[in-house]
């Protein structure tokens, strides 16, 4: 049985942890308090849902590592990286090895929330693929060690109604190089024409040209060299709940397939973002 279930979360990398924080509680979401990952010069802001969330990172000391966010944000924000999830990091190595991948770890990643009164601290487990194991995207496991600490009940409730982050798009001239990847990962019975259908989500290979099929009226062409991550899918509970929260803060989202509503990379930090029921 694959021990790597789907994707546990998104990263999006942010040039202004702060004005990131903003723009998506301006989408109706309801950040995390600000976390700082120890020993490096990274941090960030969660948008927790019932099944994965949405990772917002930026650098905030750049004299400590920071994995290269740098270089992704010399390309501007947007989404770059995808955890997978695994209920154990040592199997998820044996799976990611076998499968030829040249994984790292396991490693332990600690992360701190900074609270009023009491800082908590988080840790995970972390297993790495090497820089292009999957074209267009860091991949990599992440096993959570404090999982009740995660998800408190208010961070689960969204002005918009998010339940589940329920797809990804990349974009690449050649798709075939990333479906071979990501089969590799979640096992070639997992491919469906382009789609890679995770257990979980589902991650759509489009090429640069089909974009606008795909988030049709918004701009979603990348901003960032192909492949490349595009955008994400959102699952709400309801989509009239939705549409109002995004209204009431000044957010005009355009009509999308299936009933859904986009909203354009420029206004979340360089992801597209299709909310559907």
């Amino acid at each position: 049985m694959n021990p790597v279930f789907g994707v546990d979360h998104v990263q999006v990398v942010v040039r202004d942890l702060e004005m990131a924080r903003r723009t998506w509680a301006r989408l109706g979401f309801t950040p995390t308090p600000r976390g700082r990952h120890l020993n490096r010069g990274s941090g960030n802001y969660c948008l927790m849902l019932r099944e994965g969330y949405i990772e917002l990172i930026g650098v905030v000391d750049p004299a400590l590592p920071t994995s290269n966010l740098d270089a992704h944000l010399a390309h501007g924000p947007g989404p770059i990286g995808l955890a997978f999830g695994a209920p154990s990091a040592a199997e998820a190595a044996r799976h990611l090895q076998s499968a030829g991948l040249a994984p790292t770890g396991p490693t332990r990643l600690e992360r701190v929330l900074e609270r009023d009164g009491a800082d908590v601290r988080l840790a995970f487990d972390l297993v790495n693929l090497p820089d292009g194991a999957v074209p267009g995207f860091r991949g990599f496991v992440c096993c959570h060690l404090s999982p009740d600490e995660v998800r408190e009940p208010a961070w689960l409730a969204h002005p918009n109604g998010a339940i589940a982050a329920s797809g990804f798009v990349v974009a690449a001239a050649d798709p075939k190089p990333v479906l071979d990847a990501l089969g590799r990962i979640f096992g070639p019975q997992a491919i469906r024409g382009q789609v890679v259908e995770t257990g979980r989500e589902r991650i759509e290979v489009v090429a640069p040209g089909d974009l606008e099929a795909v988030f049709p009226g918004v701009r979603a062409r990348p901003g960032r060299p192909l492949p490349c991550l595009v955008g994400m899918s959102v699952r709400v509970g309801d989509l009239k709940r939705c549409k109002a929260a995004l209204e009431s803060t000044g957010v005009d989202p355009r009509p999308g397939p299936g009933g859904s509503l986009l909203v354009a990379a420029d206004e979340a930090t360089g992801a597209v973002v299709a909310f559907h029921s």
